[in-house]
């Protein structure tokens, strides 16, 4: 890769807890509710601890049902073991990236903006799409390549052609680099790419989203508590 060495002349010493969004079914928040007694951040400990559970492998019981959950170490290891393939911002398909935000609402800008890219590709489309997702905290410890502030010198760093941005991902896997902090190309915030999942550790789930897409009006209304609007993501900035 050639670009000038300004674009890799700053480390962070990180020590944090970036945030990580995924895929889920909110129902599994939902089975608590009896024992929360409607109290979110109690049945958000109850399902963490069920999932800490799962996470030590028991016999199993044909005759029990057994119920599909995130296992937290998978939170970690998922881009790795089972994504490595994918082409992504620092991502050529060759070797994983794990991707988090250090702020809630830039990972939820994100998710929101891919979310109406990849439902914006489906032909017809006139309904409101709904969404399960599940944020996690993961604690990350590591020297890191900071790119933030760069994309000023640099503004392919948040462009959406990733031609460059994959040309770093390779140098940084290349070199054994654990990771790096970036702008955001969606929201005023960092995002983080790590390579190396030993520099991740301890995933604790954060709270639980529903998305619903509307594809009239290109926006991504947002809930933590069911029913109740709390970010809005509107994609005509991107997409009009």
């Amino acid at each position: 890769m050639t670009t000038p060495e300004t674009l890799f002349d700053k480390t962070a010493d990180f020590n944090g807890q970036p945030y990580r969004n995924i895929t889920t079914l909110r129902e599994s928040e939902d089975l608590f509710d009896d024992l929360a007694g409607g109290d979110e951040n109690a049945s958000a400990i109850a399902a963490e601890a069920e999932m800490r559970v799962k996470d030590h492998p028991v016999p199993r019981d044909p005759k029990i049902i057994q119920r599909g959950f995130h296992y937290t170490r998978s939170i970690i290891d998922y881009p790795f073991k089972s994504e490595p393939y994918l082409f992504t911002r620092f991502g050529d398909g060759t070797y994983g990236v794990w991707y988090g935000s250090l702020e809630m609402k830039t990972t939820v800008f994100e998710t929101g903006f891919h979310m109406i890219k990849a439902e914006r590709a489906v032909e017809g489309l006139d309904e409101v799409v709904v969404r399960e997702r599940a944020v996690y905290r993961v604690k990350c410890r590591a020297i890191l390549i900071d790119l933030r502030g760069k994309q000023k010198s640099f503004p392919e760093l948040v462009a959406d052609n990733y031609g460059f941005t994959r040309q770093i991902g390779q140098r940084i896997k290349r070199e054994g680099h654990p990771g790096l902090l970036a702008p955001s190309s969606r929201y005023n915030g960092t995002n983080i790419a790590v390579f190396n999942p030993e520099v991740l550790s301890d995933p604790r789930l954060h709270c639980y989203l529903t998305y619903l897409f509307d594809p009239l009006t290109l926006k991504v209304r947002v809930e933590r508590t069911v029913g109740r609007t709390w970010l809005v993501v509107d994609g005509r900035k991107w997409f009009e």
